[in-house]
């Protein structure tokens, strides 16, 4: 192995410039920036002025030594820029003394131009004449270069020179625009803040910040990179290390320089070879806490004293009381401490608590305390960090450790037992300092839980609640692992954790391998077992394996002292699955038993008997399912929200019988259920609008949707439905302009259901058809065929309505198009494939494709009628089409007679009666544009002649030649219609618009 680098822990100046290159973390941004600046002024006329401000530690001097370094190094700047890099600890209280160690560093550097001859004529000179002559040998001996001075605590400097030598030094750098500089400092002092200081907004300032754990981890597999250590990084890589990462960025609170000092120690597991340097450790580093504490105002001191005597963040209420002072004046001063880097503060709810952001810096005060030559606390909370619970004791059973440990390791342990596992909470701490309020009250829970139960466990939640699901599902495989070391519980908890990142994630299959691995452990216990079943199961169901599903549930019914619990749910699903397969006796059998047999969670009972409610329904046996619902409502204490859910389901179950003022009574009481979902509330007042709209009553029914929309919380779904159900009545009130608002509202939801977006869009399309824009018709329904994931009966829909619209527009290439690729859609529904067949050959009819079009309505007629049930669709227009195609007769005839023909021989007479009469209403509605007698007579007379011998057909014959005899009369005569018995009078003044009264039949 190589030798270690020399890494200087207070001088980095000292260590060579490539081995800091080497170990440089987190900024490597702000240092190329650095550079850039630098040389800018070198080259430019536009000089910058740099300050980096940072505690102690933070890698100031790190920084620069690499500014410098970097510089020194561009030979492009040889002859463009000398580097005066000053000695910190001198001090200057004026601007003769700051020229003259501006030229001394100059020397060291350039010993051949800024000679130490030059100076000793000045030394004879007043300091007015000498401060003159200085400044000029400066500018003198620069020539044509720019002058870089690099000031380590610029803090210093400042308060020897006072205000008029501040004021001083501005000047001449004013007047001499040859110099740029580069500072450092421990805060942003007032002679740079105060708006009157003459550096006020001079300096461009970066605050260097702590290190995070991360950036920790980075910079300790640097230094172990730098050393050859291979060993070492793999071990940083492990639990055990990353866990003495904690452990150590809990003592440096993010500060470089203590993380180089501890690095020798990270995969020490010696307690011995840990307990004495540390100790050695301790008493290098407390002069330097001491004198950081001792360079405080007195009120802050005491503040910073107390706080590191204390555990916890404490608040500010508790500080104030314990130090005799206002909550106002402690507040004030903890606020410069924070900016002072002193301090960190966190939020819980509105109070602010404090705490030590080194607890390093807790060895000052303890050491003074401790007289007595007892355990150091900040040790005894390193080993508590350090190792865990099991190493704690088992290091202290060990025979070879010595009493030195052994005292530590006691100490270590007795703190855990009396003050909790503080390795798991700063765990905790760090995830919940990452997460926003919302994540920590979801998550927090869950991670603290795990933190008890393992680390890595608890690391793992950790990682999944920032959204880093593939280092959390890592963790976790590790855990799971067969040489783990870990307990089956951990590895059980694991594996549960496993499965369900992976069913968030849509991994299926993933989330079911790691249940298996689960069910495959020793000696799991049977809660464990019976929970991963039913989650299997769960899973089965999704993946459309309900053979194993069911055999998972089965198992779980079955297994010996399961929790009743995981029974009732394994039961409720098994209903749940047999009704999908239409076994509803199984089904109503399975919510029996939880109802019936089991002690159930009253929330698993309501379940079952709103399940076996909604079977009894779907069954037609609307008393039972009432009954069901009831029994949630009146008999059980159950949770409101499935006393929702009953109520709204009961509400269904009224409305489908037509009791819609029961309906409405239910609805209505889940709108005042105190404390009732919004999930549930949203569906009652979607459910009773709809049921108000059935009523006649549109203003209420636009009410509730209104009520819905405007929700607090209301779920996305509920939303697009009441939008889109209010556009609806908007649309049949004839306000084109809120329909297409609502409509138009809909598709913007964001995560809105693709259903709702495609029935909105072919919705809007619709009116903008009706409108007459037809553009942004077929904009809206092209939207729906591109629709990701759009349901293939929206998309039949929308290629039929687009047909029919560039039909309208005369593109008859296109409308075809989009007919024929109706029948290639996988999944499309059969109807909409018939009403594109239907289509097509009434496109194929109006564009002179006789035979191409009979082949078309025939698929179509036949599809139809071998579906169960039957559809054979409309063929209205097919005879619109066909009656304006010709008015020669002997054509007429003969493509009536096989018009004629397809609809007998696919059984659809009926449908080409119903046509025929629609088609005399369409007539009829143009009375001032009605067809010749001629014209119509021989219209009558070809369909006479096809069907004469169909006894099917005599009926609708009868009807038919009734209305053209109407037509032939112009239209306006009733008292034809006689000719018709009172039941299919009725038909035909239903299609010709008539009243049916002996007034409206008596002849004019």
């Amino acid at each position: 192995m190589k030798d270690r680098a020399f890494l200087s822990v207070f001088t980095p100046s000292r260590t060579a410039p490539e081995d800091l290159e080497a170990i440089t973390v987190q900024r490597q941004a702000l240092l190329a920036d650095a550079v850039e600046r630098a040389h800018e002024s070198a080259t430019t006329g536009n000089k910058h002025h740099l300050l980096f401000v940072g505690p102690r530690g933070t890698g100031k001097t790190h920084l620069v030594t690499l500014l410098v370094h970097r510089l020194g190094q561009d030979r492009t700047l040889d002859k463009r820029l000398r580097i005066a890099w000053l000695n910190e600890d001198e001090t200057s209280t004026s601007l003769l003394e700051l020229l003259r160690r501006i030229y001394e560093a100059l020397n060291k550097r350039y010993p051949d131009e800024f000679t130490p001859d030059a100076l000793e004529p000045l030394f004879d000179l007043t300091p007015e004449d000498a401060e003159n002559a200085l400044a000029q040998l400066l500018l003198k001996t620069l020539l044509d270069r720019t002058l870089l001075v690099v000031v380590e605590n610029l803090d210093a400097l400042f308060e020897g020179l006072g205000q008029t030598g501040q004021q001083k030094l501005r000047a001449f750098i004013q007047e001499h625009p040859v110099l740029s500089m580069v500072t450092t400092a421990q805060r942003l002092i007032d002679d740079i803040a105060r708006r009157q200081s003459a550096f006020f907004g001079f300096f461009q300032t970066e605050y260097l910040k702590p290190l995070s754990l991360e950036q920790a981890r980075e910079l300790l597999r640097n230094i172990a990179r730098l050393n050859g250590q291979s060993d070492v990084i793999a071990f940083l890589d492990s639990a055990t290390g990353r866990s003495r990462i904690r452990a150590l960025h809990h003592l440096s609170g993010g500060n470089h320089r203590i993380y180089i000092v501890l690095s020798q120690f990270i995969n020490r597991d010696s307690i011995q070879a840990l307990v004495e340097p540390f100790a050695k450790m301790v008493d290098e580093m407390t002069p330097y806490y001491q004198e950081r504490i001792r360079w405080l105002p007195a009120q802050q001191r005491k503040i910073v004293e107390f706080l590191c005597t204390q555990d916890r963040p404490t608040p500010v209420k508790q500080i104030a009381r314990r130090l005799f002072a206002t909550q106002q004046t402690v507040s004030s001063q903890l606020k410069d401490l924070r900016g002072k880097g002193y301090v960190q503060s966190a939020q819980r709810g509105r109070e602010s608590l404090y705490e030590i952001a080194e607890p390093m810096m807790r060895i000052c005060v303890e050491i003074k305390e401790n007289q007595n030559q007892g355990p150091l606390r900040v040790l005894v909370d390193f080993l508590r960090v350090w190792y865990d619970g099991h190493e704690l004791n088992a290091r202290l059973s060990d025979d070879r450790t010595d009493r030195l440990a052994r005292v530590y390791l006691a100490s270590a342990i007795e703190a855990n037992q009396a003050k909790g596992n503080l390795r798991a909470r700063l765990l905790v701490d760090a995830f919940n300092a990452e997460l926003d309020e919302a994540g920590r009250a979801q998550w927090g829970p869950l991670i603290e839980a795990c933190a008890e139960q393992s680390e890595e466990l608890a690391l793992a939640c950790g990682h999944w609640a920032k959204g880093e699901d593939a280092e959390a599902l890592r963790i976790l495989d590790e855990i799971a692992g067969v040489n783990s070391g870990q307990s089956i519980e951990v590895k059980t908890r694991a594996l549960n954790l496993a499965g369900e990142i992976y069913y968030k994630q849509g991994e299926l299959v993933l989330a079911k391998n790691a249940l298996d691995a689960l069910l495959a452990l020793p000696s799991v216990s049977v809660e464990e077992i019976a929970g991963a079943l039913v989650n299997r199961g769960a899973l089965y169901w999704q993946l459309g394996d309900s053979n194993r599903e069911i055999a998972d549930y089965s198992a779980v019914i079955d297994l010996p002292q399961a929790p009743v619990a995981l029974i009732a749910k394994a039961l409720i699903n098994r209903g749940v699955t047999y009704g999908q397969r239409s076994d509803s006796d199984k089904e109503i059998a399975d919510y029996s038993a939880v109802i019936d047999r089991l002690q159930a969670p009253i929330t698993l009972v309501a379940q079952a008997l709103v399940n076996r409610g909604m079977t009894y329904g779907q069954r037609g046996d609307k008393d039972k399912a009432i009954a069901d619902y009831s029994a949630v409502i009146d008999r059980l204490q159950a949770p409101v929200e499935w006393i929702a859910r009953a109520l709204v389901t009961r509400g269904v179950t009224y409305g489908q019988r037509g009791d819609n003022d029961k309906a409405i009574a239910d609805y209505s009481a889940v709108i005042e259920l105190p404390q009732a979902p919004a999930e549930w509330i949203a569906g009652a007042f979607v459910n009773r609008g709809a049921t108000y709209g059935q009523c006649g009553d549109n203003n209420k029914a636009i009410a509730d949707y209104s009520a819905v929309i405007e929700l607090p919380q209301a779920p996305v779904e509920w939303i697009s439905r009441a939008l889109f159900n209010r556009g609806v009545i908007y649309g049949q009130h004839g306000d084109s302009d809120k329909a297409i608002l609502d409509y138009s509202a809909v598709v913007e939801l964001p995560q809105a259901p693709v259903e709702g977006i495609a029935r909105a869009l072919i919705n809007r399309g619709r009116i903008y058809g009706q409108c007459g824009d037809s553009d942004k018709a077929i904009a809206d329904y092209s939207a729906v065929i591109e629709l990701p994931q759009a349901p293939v009966e929206w998309a039949t829909r929308a290629l039929v309505n687009r047909a029919m619209t560039y039909w309208k527009l005369n593109d008859l290439e296109q409308s075809q198009r989009d007919l024929e690729a109706v029948s290639r859609l996988i999944g499309a529904p059969l109807e909409r494939r018939v009403d594109a067949c239907l289509a097509l050959a009434m496109l194929h009819i109006a564009t002179g494709r006789w035979d191409v079009a009979m082949v078309a309505l025939g698929d179509g007629l036949r599809e139809g009628i071998n579906a169960a049930p039957a559809y054979q669709g409309d063929s209205t227009n097919i005879i619109s089409a066909f009656f304006d195609s010709t008015l020669q007769p002997a054509i007429r005839r003969e493509r009536t007679r096989s018009l004629f023909e397809v609809y007998r021989d696919a059984d659809a007479i009926t449908q080409l009666g119903e046509a025929l009469t629609r088609h005399l209403g369409r007539l009829h509605a143009d009375t001032e544009k009605l067809p010749s007698p001629d014209n119509l007579e021989t219209w009558a007379a070809a369909w006479e002649e096809a069907g004469k011998d169909i006894d099917a057909f005599r009926l609708p014959l009868r009807l038919f030649r009734t209305g053209i005899d109407f037509l032939k009369a112009g239209g306006t005569d009733p008292g034809i219609l006689l000719d018709l018995n009172q039941e299919e009078r009725r038909l035909l003044e239903q299609v010709f618009g008539l009243e049916s009264s002996p007034e409206a039949l008596r002849a004019g």
